[in-house]
């Protein structure tokens, strides 16, 4: 379990700094990272971040820094671990944002992570908002990494009308109310009228309570469940204004590989009502869709299940590859944005260094900017550790960032068209699967040429 503290720094950062990278608590400093600047001249860095902040009109508020305390129970992890879950969880909340520096102090009997990162973000400048709402989500990121490292959690996260138990159900997706929510979208997603989507849910083995607010019950579940409690975006207004978008898609002239429908199972459905009517409509609606199954599989070229396999294999690789590429792209734009920081501070120091030139007592200017000479050794080494040996143009980085926030932009584009392909993909599997069953759909009735056949969408 990780317990989470955090509280602002009004007054002076090098005070905190120096106590959170202290020789005795930290293993001789082994165990002190740091992210956008360096651990000896972070306070220096701080400080003109926040100046460039307040030029830009972007300094409000009179918080220097954040301090968070991440503490974990006696024996639970080790120090080196610790570390590691510390920098994880601080480069997701500050996004590569803010400079921080981390230490892991071992010197209690209790390992805990001091996190002090900048008030002011050196990539838009904007200010770090601490409120209640914040810290639940630094909680909701630590209680994740921590379950996911096989740590407890414990931390509130702000979830309303839910107990502990359900708060864990739900992020597991494990309660009545993820699953139903699941269910309804699947159901809406493959109906284009009310009464079909009513339909889809009994489908699904779902009991329908109609009455002054729809309700569902699950089998084995005791009480049914209000659509309402689900949220707003499932109440009964705004399904039907789903319901109709898919209506006014299905209106629109489409080539027959647009999006697929799921075949029904004509078997699972019970009812005591008008069955042979439901048959009837059933059998006309997976005539339809095993159309729309094969003339998908024509187009596409997939002439037996081998070549449907592979066909879904190279679109999870593709899928793959977007991902692969998103994450390198987003590592390289962090490392530009550092670099364009760097630069700039480094900038600013050099031209205070180039004005002792023409100072009246070059020796008393030199120490009265001791810290800028100071921070613009340290600035040289971290851009050459960067591999940064000659300092670009502010143009040249910036362009350089802009470059990559385009590629990074149209691959997430061609992700989603992968994904979209991926979800019908799935249906046509299902769909193909169920058509092996299925004694309503004659083998004479199955599309043997390669042409497309014409289906229409009844209105």
């Amino acid at each position: 379990m990780a317990y989470l503290k955090i509280f602002p720094i009004k007054v002076t950062d090098k005070k905190a700094l120096d106590y959170i990278t202290n020789p005795d608590k930290t293993d001789e400093k082994l165990l002190v990272s740091s992210f956008g600047c360096s651990p000896e001249t972070a306070d220096l860095e701080f400080s003109m971040t926040r100046e460039m902040a307040k030029k830009n009109g972007m300094d409000k508020g009179d918080n220097l820094a954040f301090h968070l305390i991440q503490s974990f129970k006696p024996g639970e992890v080790d120090a080196e671990n610790a570390h590691r879950l510390g920098q994880q969880f601080a480069d997701e909340v500050l996004k590569g944002k803010y400079e921080y520096v981390i230490s892991t102090h071992v010197d209690k009997n209790h390992i805990h992570n001091h996190i002090i990162f900048n008030a002011a973000s050196f990539v838009d400048h904007h200010k770090y908002v601490s409120n209640k709402r914040s810290y639940h989500k630094l909680c909701r990121v630590s209680n994740r990494i921590c379950h996911e490292n096989g740590l407890a959690t414990s931390m509130p996260t702000g979830e309303k009308g839910k107990s502990y138990k359900e708060n864990m159900e739900y992020h597991r997706g494990t309660s009545w109310k993820a699953k139903l929510r699941v269910v309804v979208d699947k159901s809406i997603w493959t109906s284009i009228n009310y009464e079909e989507f009513l339909q889809k849910m009994q489908l699904a083995g779902y009991e329908v309570r109609q009455g002054k607010h729809l309700s569902f019950r699950a089998p084995e579940q005791k009480n049914f469940t209000y659509m309402k409690s689900l949220g707003s975006y499932y109440s009964e207004e705004n399904v039907r204004i789903r319901l109709a978008k898919n209506r006014s898609k299905a209106k629109t002239p489409k080539h027959l590989s647009r999006e697929a429908r799921l075949y029904i199972n004509i078997s699972t459905y019970v009812t005591t009502g008008n069955r042979e009517g439901f048959e009837r409509w059933a059998k006309l609606n997976n005539l339809k869709e095993a159309a729309r199954t094969f003339n998908y599989l024509s187009e596409n070229n997939l002439l037996n299940y081998e070549d449907f396999r592979q066909h879904v294999s190279d679109i999870e690789a593709s899928i793959e590859t977007a991902n692969q590429k998103i994450a390198e792209i987003s590592n390289e734009l962090t490392t530009q944005k550092v670099i364009q920081k760097h630069c700039d501070s480094y900038r600013l120091c050099r031209k205070v260094i180039e004005d002792c030139k023409s100072a009246k007592d070059p020796k008393a200017y030199r120490t009265k900017h001791q810290a800028e000479y100071h921070l613009h050794d340290s600035l040289k080494k971290e851009l050459q550790d960067l591999g940064v040996t000659k300092i670009p143009s502010s143009n040249k980085i910036q362009k350089r960032i802009e470059n990559l926030e385009s590629e990074q932009a149209a691959t997430v584009r061609e992700k989603q068209e992968l994904q979209k392909k991926q979800k019908t993909l799935d249906i046509i599997r299902q769909n193909l699967t169920a058509l092996l069953y299925a004694p309503e759909i004659s083998s004479d009735l199955l599309p043997v040429k390669r042409e497309p056949i014409s289906v229409t969408r009844d209105k």
